[in-house]
């Protein structure tokens, strides 16, 4: 699984980009092989305001993007990354 983090809007230190990197793969790990590409756009905009996460997790041969907002970065990270297993999850369900 090849994740890549795409911060818009910010900048993310290395600390940052470990622990997202570390948590995306810990959470969707067990999908293993059947996962090709995770894309992770976080956005901010003025301070005070909330901080987006979109998630696109793209697999043979379906993507699923789920997207959350809150006012901490690792919240909002946190939350797409639950939902976006649990898509996952539901589609390959569906698909046996």
């Amino acid at each position: 699984m090849k994740i890549e983090i795409r911060p818009r809007g910010m900048t993310l230190t290395k600390t940052q980009h470990v622990r997202l990197t570390r948590e995306l793969d810990l959470v969707l790990a067990r999908f293993g092989e059947r996962i090709g590409r995770v894309i992770v756009v976080v956005s901010a905009a003025e301070v005070g305001e909330l901080t987006s996460c979109e998630i696109e997790v793209r697999f043979k041969p379906q993507i699923v993007k789920v997207k959350h907002s809150d006012t901490d970065v690792f919240l909002a990270v946190g939350h797409a990354v639950t939902r976006a297993a649990r898509s996952v999850r539901r589609t390959i369900e569906a698909d046996a």
